[in-house]
């Protein structure tokens, strides 16, 4: 494999497994979380908790082409009294789909895909007209090939009329469409049409609802710009209360590449917000800068678990453009936590700091997981990645045993740093110069009770 497919296919991995919280929990600590003893030990008697003002510390490896340096600000943006909270995933509910449809579609009604035995006949009809011509697009056929494929469709829309309804169905709750975990189909609101897809599949990353713009599903145009921040962080809030939703609260606002703002709302527990984690990437070229981001938290399926369980983050994606709100986006719905200890007894941080100097030579790997000696080993010359802690941050974050859809929510320290991966010198493939691409995300993660690692994409 040479260097340029290696890193389409590290940035690739990415999506499915976040390197910056390191390797499996399996080759760090032997032992998963067990979340009965984590919440006895969060039990214990917290005494007064200090903070350094920095975290630093020099480390290398991997014979020499691994640096990492930290001279990172310390901060606890929420305090220091974290709660421990116990949280289960849920499937979408009636009353929830009730309430979607009505704030959402002002009260239009949701009509199912499918066609009417009416659209059914004006298809054969249109087939059987003189003026029918195959796609233009499709392979050249002979004559008797076009007939063959005329009568092909009509056989084919004789079928469906057999069971076509005669109007289309209005959809309001599940066992309204053919799949009884699903809800879906199209509305229109003052003139605008919309989609709407409700799904329940407990374990997997399909237990979400959306509602989005016709138009912006299939990107229509190019610019959905013309909001300010403050306008879409206005609408986004107003929808959030009309749905009721006063357990979330605004995390993150980012625009998009096309124009429109993507708002990113997440639960809370006694007040205290779950933050998303925005893992950013920049590359500069000779044409300027580009910038990328996306949230990968919890995005792993266990592949070596027969169940494939998954369990994304409980969170809630509302863009806004020039034109009002263009989707609503809620993703795997959890029940209401139920608190175990308001302030969790969290382990000293110069413990805290000892591990992070342990663990970072380790958990910080190479591209793909592969440690970098053996990816110049397979590429034939030698490369470097540099990684600054800039910052420690203490946060919520929802952790699990490995196979477990049962959750504890816990305080957790995170080490935002950038990774640079750049060539030693020029080679074959070109020269990548240190600065020209990187990435900033948590290079790691640590149990801000007990001081495991955790994996954000697999949630232990």
């Amino acid at each position: 494999m040479n260097k340029k497919t290696l890193r389409i296919a590290a940035f690739a991995l990415a999506i499915t497994m976040l390197p910056g919280c390191g390797k499996s929990q399996e080759e760090t600590n032997p032992t998963s979380v067990n979340q009965a003893m984590l919440i006895e030990k969060s039990a214990q008697e917290q005494k007064d908790y200090r903070l350094p003002e920095k975290f630093t510390g020099n480390w290398s490896g991997q014979e020499g082409r691994l640096t990492i340096h930290a001279d990172a600000q310390v901060e606890a943006p929420q305090g220091t009294q974290l709660p421990i909270a116990t949280v289960m995933p849920r499937e979408f509910t009636q009353e929830d789909v009730d309430n979607l449809l009505a704030v959402c579609l002002k009260g239009q009604p949701l009509y199912g895909y499918g066609l009417t035995r009416q659209e059914c006949q004006e298809n054969i009809d249109r087939v059987n007209s003189p003026q029918w011509k195959p796609d233009p697009d499709a392979p050249e056929q002979t004559p008797e090939q076009v007939e063959q494929h005329r009568k092909d469709i009509i056989a084919y829309y004789t079928e469906q009329m057999k069971t076509a309804p005669e109007e289309t169905p209005v959809v309001r709750s599940f066992g309204d469409c053919k799949d009884p975990n699903e809800v879906s189909g199209r509305a229109t609101v003052d003139g605008v049409e919309y989609e709407v897809s409700i799904q329940n599949n407990v374990g997997n990353f399909w237990t979400m609802a959306q509602v989005i713009r016709h138009d912006f599903k299939y990107y229509s145009k190019s610019d959905w710009g013309g909001a300010s921040k403050e306008d879409a962080i206005r609408q986004g809030n107003g929808l959030m209360q009309e749905l009721g939703f006063d357990a979330y609260v605004l995390d993150d606002a980012q625009q998009q590449n096309t124009g429109e703002w993507q708002l990113c709302y997440v639960p809370t527990v006694n007040g205290i917000r779950l933050s998303s984690i925005r893992e950013d990437h920049f590359t500069s070229d000779e044409s300027g800068q580009s910038t990328g981001f996306q949230y990968y938290t919890y995005h792993c399926l266990e592949e070596t678990d027969p169940d494939n369980v998954a369990w994304p983050m409980d969170v809630i994606f509302i863009s806004v453009g020039g034109d009002g709100i263009l989707s609503f986006a809620w993703h795997s719905p959890c029940t209401q936590p139920v608190i175990q200890e308001s302030q969790a007894a969290l382990m000293p941080f110069e413990e805290i700091a000892s591990i992070a100097g342990t663990m970072l030579p380790v958990v910080v790997v190479g591209p793909k997981e592969t440690p970098l000696v053996e990816v110049d080993k397979e590429n034939g010359f030698e490369t470097r990645m540099d990684v600054d802690i800039t910052r420690v941050s203490l946060s919520l974050m929802r952790v699990r045993d490995k196979g477990s859809l049962q959750g504890t929510i816990v305080p957790v320290w995170y080490f935002w740093g950038t990774e640079d991966w750049y060539d030693a010198q020029p080679n074959q493939w070109g020269y990548q110069e240190k600065g020209t691409s990187y990435t900033v995300r948590p290079v790691l993660t640590l149990n801000a009770i007990d001081g495991n690692v955790i994996d954000c994409q697999l949630g232990y």
